[in-house]
């Protein structure tokens, strides 16, 4: 009986603990976005998510655990745009989908898309960083080449690999630029990738 009294004690704390840390999380990811990756400490952790001071070093003991686990939530938060069940039907589908996902990155996300590509340069320094993106970036292959391949490409990988380095393209210039006026050019640039990967296929005896 003991067992189960402390068992319901511990219960509550745990759950807070948990909390605590996704709100350090959360509160992590939008400082790199807004301030970049210098500005992410514990105590404007601390500050930015409204935990007493010390709660974040309490889960992250040194600023490399907080830059990890902060861009291990990272990688979560973007998987759901990528789940299986999300897989476009037709090319209309895969150029309404990436329009989405463009206009997302450029808009209601853009706080998100600023971390990562802050992340991708402090991955040049750091492996954890860079395999853990490398990791999320290689599943999103397979899900566009995967897509691809349902929609009767040839060549899904090759097609896959230049319409995500058009979409990377995109999503930078509008973050640059604060602008995504060029996203209704979106459905002809996609088209003629995908035509430019089975134009080749065809003239390459190899494929």
């Amino acid at each position: 009986m003991d067992g189960d009294v402390d068992e319901r004690r511990r219960e509550p704390r745990m759950k807070s603990s948990q909390n605590n840390r996704d709100r350090a999380l959360h509160a992590a990811l939008a400082i790199a976005g807004s301030q970049g990756i210098r500005a992410l400490t514990h105590g404007r952790v601390d500050s930015t998510a409204g935990l007493p001071a010390g709660t974040t070093s309490n889960h992250f003991r040194t600023r490399a655990a907080l830059l990890h686990a902060t861009v291990d939530h990272l990688v979560k938060a973007e998987q759901s745009a990528f789940a299986a069940d999300s897989a476009p039907r037709t090319v209309d589908d895969l150029i309404e989908a990436i329009t989405q996902f463009i206009q997302d990155a450029a808009g209601a996300q853009r706080e998100l898309t600023a971390a990562r590509y802050a992340f991708f340069v402090e991955g040049f320094h750091d492996p954890h960083i860079k395999e853990t993106l490398a990791q999320a970036r290689q599943r999103i292959d397979v899900w566009a080449a995967q897509s691809l391949e349902r929609l009767g490409v040839s060549r899904p990988f090759a097609a896959a690999d230049r319409i995500l380095t058009y979409v990377d393209g995109a999503i930078l210039h509008a973050l640059a630029f604060d602008g995504i006026s060029y996203v209704q050019d979106l459905a002809v640039a996609v088209r003629s990738l995908i035509d430019g990967v089975e134009g080749a296929s065809a003239q390459d005896p190899a494929h």
